[in-house]
């Protein structure tokens, strides 16, 4: 029989502690005893809370941070939660247990005052033998002490940047029969043909009495499962028992058809039932076969993100809905895997992985052991050290002992980017030994010594081509050698680039371009594994305004955010494809595209016939699925909705036939897959032949004049007016239709970094060449009329910098503007174009672009048409719910701190993201019964336009020759442009 140990302490008054030895054990939580009513009483909700500094007890929600709450608590100084409730008087001569799922980070547990066991680690479930210490009938009272210590192997309030003690996860207290079995756990065996299987059911009992376990089992469909034996005879004297049941074909789990069996299992005695619990049974088998990783004898890819529990307002902590809600997320954004980062989840979490069809990787909770931690927090070096080695051991065994009857668990991670160490090694060995059907990673690989602990390559942040060397481990085009290799931390959002996403989130639309690229290309090497997006969430917390104490922490657990912006809204950063609240931002989408299990090779044809069939190539990057599974429908020019079937198999490439229509250049088609169920995979709009773009246009006719003053030269036409300032030579306060439509420009907009592309790592800002419109000196001005047409000619200089410019008025409204740039210094371009200053009068943006996408979903951020207002007046006060798309928010307190805004009136996320590859972008406000607006037209989708809002309220449009995003980093694509030469192009339409 297999027994662990955890260390226990007894304080006996005026006594030394003594250190007691007890064996670890996962109990069953029944579902129903005889003679019991109620087997198990939730205890979450409210508790009192008494901290060092106080005197009183006050109110406090359990699960739970307390400084989410509001009370500030040190690191290394214990405080008390305490709890009273009633034990049924059915629960005399049961078996008490007291289950905690999450205490950060050191428990010292009490009943009735008297002290029971201490406990390491924050998030593994730890349960307590109490019956000795409570009395049915009556109230009980647990005291509980906790600390959140400095050295722990989690560094979890070091990685949110505030302590985050507490009780943060279910506390429960059930009943048990006296009869009763723990460390229960099942495994599938599956024959070498992946065809019939064997349920081997494992557990140990705690009674001598003699008792018998009856076992049912109902498949996915509910119908009983014929068994050959039912009935099995308990070993007494806590003896191990295996049962064992042969199946006949069963139907098979695995993440695309996540079949579960429902087990019933009855402890009875004489044959009469005195408690039963329920399991649900996945019949999958996973291998690894050399580079490749075999699920029920099929090679699959890994397409995942990172998740932590995040609540948005009670920090980390999660809820059964959340946990439901998140796997949904993941299986809207065509995710099959997540890595529980960097602790392992909730039960709640893996039973909806299991119920959904989630390949999990299920991490313990150690991480950055003498890398990475922030200087108060080091040196962290507990690898070797033996005093450590029982919170390795013990939170590792908690961890396999609770959850290795999931089926959606692939593998076990031992550690998160740390340096090896003994510590490790027994970790490796304890789960290699107790469970054999599952790998085991550990990162970073790289430093470890000796003898390899994992059974899958562990590498993070590979650049796009999947190459990279890390700790003298090295991978070219997303392969290691003769294991799997997984990513299980890649494309990295932005989150640390805190000027870009201040000014322009559109480098998160951008950052999907990387992901895209990386899964198209590793699905197609056999020893890439997958990858895993850091991160699901937002790792934010909107810590509140504290009723006791200082938030302390902002002096050493500080961002590299400019000192202005170091507010209470602390955390590392926005780096996840969802908000706290679990709103969708523009990276949600990218990844659903980019993870799409069915691709169209191609959204445009130029060989079409009208009258025949369409041919559409496709390829099938499901795991376990043929394309006859699911439903693929197409619309022609928004007409009627049509279902057409293909038959291709896994990892196969094939063509979708379309019926023949009377096809036209022009035509759209949209093309949609969707499960069996009816949720959408995926979406294509394909284009035949070029796509037919109606630009804004001006019906203005009358010739144009110059009218001269003595401080400007206007050109007039028949509803508008651009007046030239004699002293800059730049537009001053032109007007249409009687209304200020641009204040000033154009201005040379160049933002460029010197000194870098990206790194591993980017939290300030690189060395850039910003120009500044206070710099322009004119050098010379023209304007006459010529052939009609207004034509102004303008040198002047930024500095050393010198700039032609020309602009052609036409009568129409358009303003043609060509330039060129000299004695620019070059670097990697991160904007390069003009710049204009415009009243703040506007009210809507409307776009047509081309973006990386052929579809979006409607009223998407950067869609390839969209309209949205610049501005929201719903404003949202800090900690609040937003209760809007995450495109409509104005206010951000994590980037701008507690202000939220740089302005009074801020744009709206989507207002003032830059929209690339435009074909028209149009700036309006409704006048009267008329529109006014002032457009930037690109008839070859060549220009960008954004727009921004400065601290004087002042509105500038920025329209790009050039644009990137080279302060990306980690291993993202970018462009990779140089900033010189410099010139460029730009047409502008006054309505």
């Amino acid at each position: 029989m297999k027994q662990y140990l955890f260390r226990l302490l007894l304080y006996v008054s005026g006594c030394m502690p003594v250190i007691l030895l007890a064996t670890e054990k996962s109990y069953v939580m029944p579902q129903r005893i005889a003679e019991v009513s109620q087997s198990k009483i939730l205890l979450n909700g409210t508790w009192q809370l008494k901290l060092p500094s106080e005197c009183k007890w006050v109110p406090i929600q359990v699960p739970g941070e307390v400084v989410m709450q509001g009370y500030s608590i040190e690191h290394d100084v214990p405080f008390r939660y305490r709890k009273s409730f009633i034990l049924p008087d059915n629960y005399k001569d049961k078996t008490i247990i007291l289950r905690f799922d999450g205490v950060y980070s050191h428990a010292r547990l009490k009943v009735n005052g008297r002290e029971i066991r201490e406990h390491f680690g924050g998030f593994t479930r730890w349960e307590t033998d109490i019956t000795s210490y409570v009395k049915a009938g009556r109230k009980n009272e647990i005291e509980l002490e906790v600390t959140d210590r400095l050295d722990d192997i989690s560094y979890a309030s070091g990685y949110a940047h505030h302590p985050i003690g507490g009780i943060l996860r279910d506390v429960t207290v059930f009943a048990l029969p006296q009869t009763y079995v723990y460390d229960f756990h099942a495994e599938t065996i599956l024959d070498s043909s992946y065809r019939d299987a064997t349920l081997k059911l494992t557990y140990f009992t705690a009674s001598d009495e003699d008792s018998e376990i009856r076992y049912t089992l109902v498949s996915p469909a509910g119908e009983a499962v014929k068994l050959p034996t039912m009935m099995f005879k308990i070993q007494k004297g806590n003896r191990e028992n295996v049962n064992e049941l042969p199946l006949d074909n069963p139907l098979k789990w695995d993440a695309e058809h996540p079949h579960l069996y429902t087990l019933k299992v009855d402890i009875c005695r004489n044959g009469k039932e005195i408690s039963h619990f329920i399991k649900k049974i996945g019949f999958r088998k996973v291998e690894i076969d050399k580079e490749r990783m075999l699920v029920n004898g099929r090679p699959v890819k890994l397409r995942g993100a990172c998740r932590h529990d995040v609540h948005p307002t009670l920090g980390r902590t999660t809820t059964p809905a959340l946990d439901s809600l998140d796997v949904v997320l993941f299986k809207r954004a065509n995710m099959n895997f997540v890595r529980t980062s960097h602790y392992p989840p909730t039960e709640k979490f893996l039973e909806y992985c299991d119920e959904l069809g989630i390949y999990v990787e299920c991490e313990t909770a150690v991480c950055f052991v003498d890398t990475y931690r922030q200087k108060n927090y080091k040196p962290g070096r507990s690898q070797d050290d033996p005093n450590f080695t029982h919170r390795y051991l013990s939170q590792c065994r908690e961890m396999v002992q609770a959850f290795r009857s999931h089926p959606s668990i692939l593998f076990w991670s031992i550690g998160n980017e740390s340096r090896y160490g003994e510590n490790f090694r027994k970790s490796w060995e304890w789960v290699k030994s107790t469970d054999t059907t599952r790998p085991v990673i550990f990162s970073w690989p790289g430093t470890v010594k000796g003898d390899k602990i994992y059974d899958i390559l562990s590498m993070h942040y590979p650049g796009v081509g999947g190459n990279m060397t890390q700790f003298g481990v090295a991978v070219k085009g997303f392969e290691g050698g003769d294991i799997p290799t997984l990513f299980d931390e890649w494309a990295h959002p932005a989150c640390y680039t805190y000027e870009t996403l201040q000014e322009d989130p559109n480098i998160r639309e951008f950052w999907g371009i990387s992901l895209d690229m990386m899964w198209s290309k590793l699905f197609g090497m056999s020893g890439g594994l997958g990858g895993a997006v850091w991160c699901y969430s937002d790792e934010t917390f909107m810590v509140p305004k504290l009723k006791v104490g200082t938030p302390y922490w902002k002096t050493f657990a500080r961002t590299a955010k400019p000192e202005n912006f170091q507010g209470d809204c602390v955390g590392y950063g926005e780096w996840g494809i969802v908000d706290v609240w679990r709103r969708e931002k523009p990276e949600f989408w990218s990844t659903k595209k980019a993870y799409s299990p069915v691709r169209l090779l191609t959204t445009q044809i130029s060989d079409f016939v009208s009258g025949e069939r369409l041919v559409l190539p496709v390829y099938n990057r499901f795991d376990h699925t043929n394309l006859n599974e699911i439903r693929v429908c197409y619309t022609h020019n928004q007409g009627t909705v049509k279902t057409v079937g293909i038959e291709l198999p896994p990892h196969e490439k094939g063509n979708l036939l379309l019926p023949g229509e009377d096809w036209k250049a022009g035509d759209r088609i949209l093309v949609e897959f969707y499960t069996s169920d009816n949720h959408l995979i995926d979406a294509e709009q394909v284009t035949l032949g070029e796509e037919k773009i109606v630009f804004p246009s001006n019906a203005y006719k009358e010739k144009l004049q110059i009218v001269e003053s003595d401080k400007t030269i206007t050109v007039k036409g028949e509803d508008f007016a651009i007046p030239f300032s004699r002293e800059t030579g730049l537009i001053c306060n032109a007007v249409s239709k009687g209304r200020v439509i641009m204040e000033s420009g154009p201005f040379l907009n160049m933002n460029t970094n010197l000194n870098h592309l990206s790194g591993a790592e980017v939290r300030k800002s690189a060395k850039k060449f910003i120009l500044s419109e206070k710099d322009w000196r004119k050098k010379s001005f023209l304007c006459e009329l010529r052939n009609g047409r207004a034509e102004i000619l303008l040198t002047g200089k930024y500095q050393e910098v010198e700039m032609d410019i020309q602009l052609l008025v036409c009568p129409e409204g358009r303003i043609d503007i060509s330039y060129v740039v000299s004695g620019e210094p070059n670097g990697y371009i991160r904007e390069a174009g003009l710049s204009f200053l415009l009243p703040e009068s506007y009210e809507k943006l409307a776009w047509k672009r081309k973006g990386h996408w052929s579809y979006y979903p409607d009223n998407a951020f950067s869609g390839n048409a969209g309209v949205t207002p610049l501005y929201n007046s719903h404003y949202v006060a800090y900690g609040e719910n937003p209760n809007q798309p995450w495109q409509m928010d104005t206010h951000n307190y994590y980037y701008w701190a507690d202000a939220g805004a740089n302005c009074l009136r801020p744009l709206v996320q989507t207002a003032k993201g830059l929209k690339e590859n435009i074909y028209y972008y149009t700036l309006s406000v409704e006048k009267g019964k008329g529109l006014q607006a002032l457009s930037v037209i690109s008839p070859d989708a060549s220009l960008a336009c954004r727009v921004s809002k400065r601290s004087d309220e002042q509105l500038v449009l920025y329209v790009m020759n050039g644009w990137d995003y080279p302060e990306i980093a980690w291993g993202n694509y970018c462009k990779k442009l140089e900033a010189s030469p410099c010139s460029g192009r730009v047409t502008l339409i006054l309505q």
